[in-house]
């Protein structure tokens, strides 16, 4: 991306102003799943393709396999669209750094998507039972897909160690990137340390249907490896299983 960035400092620039929408057309598509936002989502990919084809004689050869894809879009369905969208961007290393939804611009529509994701539901427990102790608290963040899920927790911060994930399994990790798709549909949940409502996590978990809570900030430092939790994806809270 160094070369990239030398040769296209302003459409770099440009790029990065532009993502943040497509990140939040892919969102909405996620959550509603109808024809117009489909529409809408390809269309705002559609959107950044010069720019990619621009970069792309200047990245190794393996990586423009994305980008060309990415220009057949019209014979993708809509899950390995959005996939294949963000490996492409990932592999660009040009993705949104905002680890947190609210610092993309937000419009009415998201804004009142965000509130909504975020109402507590009945599940691990109620905010007074938690705040008593009532119920062994462990972290807690913003639901990116919602579910509920019980299981082994298996802490993986790197993703050499994602062999060690076994079916059934919660998986807890600072974030995600494409390598994670290899376990997707193994695992019964998904937490992160970083991210937001739009980052790679998000995605991957609302195509495979995933229980998520992102942004938990200290996952991985409060979930031993191996312990048995339950994870409320409805009130994004995380509680330990007692033995």
């Amino acid at each position: 991306m160094n070369t990239v960035r030398n040769l296209f400092p302003e459409d770099v620039e440009e790029l990065g102003r532009l993502l943040p929408s497509v990140y939040q057309s892919i969102y909405r598509y996620q959550n509603e799943r109808s024809v117009r936002l489909e529409e809408s989502m390809r269309s705002a990919i559609r959107s950044i393709m010069p720019y990619l084809e621009r970069f792309k004689p200047h990245i190794p050869a393996y990586k423009q396999r994305y980008i060309e894809l990415l220009n057949i879009q019209h014979r993708m369905k809509p899950y390995d669209l959005i996939l294949c969208f963000d490996r492409a961007v990932y592999e660009l290393h040009a993705r949104v750094k905002a680890g947190v939804f609210a610092d993309l611009p937000w419009s009415k529509e998201l804004r009142e998507l965000f509130n909504e994701r975020q109402e507590p539901a009945t599940g691990t427990g109620s905010a007074e039972e938690i705040s008593s102790g009532a119920v062994d608290f462990l972290t807690s963040g913003a639901t990116a897909c919602k579910g509920e899920a019980e299981g082994a927790a298996r802490v993986v911060l790197d993703p050499s160690s994602l062999s060690e994930v076994k079916p059934g399994d919660i998986l807890v990790t600072p974030m995600t990137d494409p390598s994670f798709l290899a376990v997707a549909d193994r695992i019964a949940g998904l937490l992160t340390d970083r991210g937001g409502l739009v980052c790679h996590a998000s995605i991957l978990a609302r195509e495979f249907n995933l229980p998520c809570i992102v942004g938990c900030r200290n996952a991985t430092e409060v979930i031993r490896d191996g312990e048995p939790i339950r994870m409320d994806a409805f009130a994004g809270i995380v509680t330990r299983i007692a033995r």
